[in-house]
């Protein structure tokens, strides 16, 4: 029993050891880490940089293009010539090059107003990235936030657990000197080691679950999985807005309304190039070639020529097997589905809004209840322990008081977690996760 308490009293140095080795990381801090180092927002500002990089005049097809090309050939021949007569002409080695160099610029000048069009859609797909990599930042923000409160309410587990080895160690050693005086049973002493070793096998594993729930930050902020640190003691709540403040702003401040608003305007945009091709296109082309041959044999011995071209060329589709009209057609629905589509995910949105803001007045309300019921609790236990200690309370009757006190701080902490996670959650799809950090 000694080697029991004794094992018990150096896990509990060990850990107040720890603490004291370890480093404090504040929200502010694990937020700032994981902005810069998560790799879902790495990965999204390289898919914003893509589409950054995509929008310009040239990929739109205001510019012209612009190519050279060159050919030096070299030949040596050897022929055999049978006239009808019969008379045989015969030449070795015959020596041939040629020389060709070129310029070719060629400049679409009109195409229907499709390089505009196009333009405008590069834009948008630019801001849509920008939309979709401010989307990883609320997730990977909401992530952050959720865990690291997870381990607050690990860590505060943790504490109770602690107090309830003290209680139930403090009974083991009131039921040891009364049996030792012959006032308690054996049994009794026995059943005060088994609860005190039940409550110190749950601190076992609450320490394992606390140590998992810092791997998962660490992961979130792309540090060593093992690295250790302390966190605050208390879980506050913000001051929100009300429901229909939060309703009112949704559609500029909510990244999914503002994805699905994006997209209709693409659908838009592609409804619009269906009619680029009801127009002729115009095209601008300009070359300039240099050309030499030479000959060893023959009467030419040398043919140059070089100079350049200028033209216009015009191109229109008269009949395209009614593509251009299905197309149209198709464009057309599709900017329809758009539309039906973000009016489905605004209404989805508002719900979740009504739901969470629902949950979260009460969660705190339960937050309050769990807290006065906590004191209630522990006034009850302290209570009962000093009639146990009288002799006027049974064994029994003062575990299941105690168990009674663990299941309420318990909820408590339950419900603060909750009622936070519900908060973050509310200002995640409200579109103000951000603006409070």
């Amino acid at each position: 029993m000694r080697i029991i308490i004794t094992c018990i009293l150096l896990m509990f140095l060990q850990s107040f050891q720890t603490r004291c080795q370890t480093n404090v990381m504040t929200l502010d801090e694990a937020i700032t880490t994981g902005l810069s180092n998560n790799f879902s927002i790495r990965i999204s500002k390289n898919d914003n940089e893509i589409s950054k990089n995509n929008n310009t005049i040239w990929n739109a097809g205001f510019l012209p293009h612009l190519g050279v090309s060159g050919t030096a050939r070299r030949s040596a021949l050897s022929s055999e010539i049978t006239s009808a007569s019969g008379v045989v002409s015969k030449s070795d080695n015959d020596v041939t090059s040629s020389l060709s160099l070129g310029a070719a610029l060629d400049w679409t000048l009109f195409d229907g107003f499709k390089m505009f069009i196009q333009k405008d859609k590069l834009g948008l797909l630019q801001k849509q990235g920008e939309t979709s990599a401010r989307v990883t930042v609320e997730n990977v923000l909401s992530e952050i936030i959720v865990t690291y409160y997870s381990i607050i309410q690990n860590k505060n587990r943790l504490r109770v657990l602690q107090d309830a080895i003290d209680f139930s160690n403090r009974r083991r050693e009131l039921i040891m000197r009364k049996y030792q005086i012959g006032s308690a049973s054996e049994l009794a002493y026995l059943q005060s080691v088994i609860d005190l070793n039940a409550d110190s096998a749950a601190f076992i594993r609450q320490q394992a679950t606390l140590k998992n729930a810092k791997a998962g930050l660490n992961y979130l902020l792309v540090t060593d999985p093992a690295s250790d640190y302390e966190v605050s003691d208390t879980i506050t709540f913000l001051e929100l807005p009300d429901y229909k403040t939060l309703v009112s702003s949704l559609p500029v401040s909510n990244v999914q309304i503002e994805l699905a608003t994006q997209n209709s305007s693409i659908a838009e945009m592609n409804y619009r190039l269906t009619h680029s091709p009801k127009y002729p296109q115009i095209d601008f082309f300009t070359d300039y070639n240099f050309n030499r041959s030479k000959y060893d044999f023959g009467t030419t011995s040398l043919n140059k020529n070089y100079g350049p071209v200028v033209g216009l060329g015009i191109s229109y589709s008269i009949f395209d097997g009614f593509s251009r009209r299905r197309n149209s057609a198709n464009a057309l629905i599709q900017r329809e589905t758009t539309d039906i589509q973000l009016q489905q995910v605004t209404k989805q949105i508002e719900s979740q809004i009504f739901q969470l803001y629902n949950d979260y007045q009460n969660n705190l309300k339960l937050v309050k209840f769990e807290t006065e019921n906590v004191k209630m609790s522990k006034k009850n236990t302290f209570i009962a322990y000093e009639k146990y200690r009288l002799g006027e309370l049974s064994d029994i009757d003062l575990r299941q008081i105690q168990i009674m006190q663990l299941e309420a701080e318990n909820s408590r902490l339950l419900a603060q977690f909750q009622a936070k996670q519900t908060e973050t959650e509310l200002l995640r799809i409200s579109g103000k996760i951000l603006s409070n950090r």
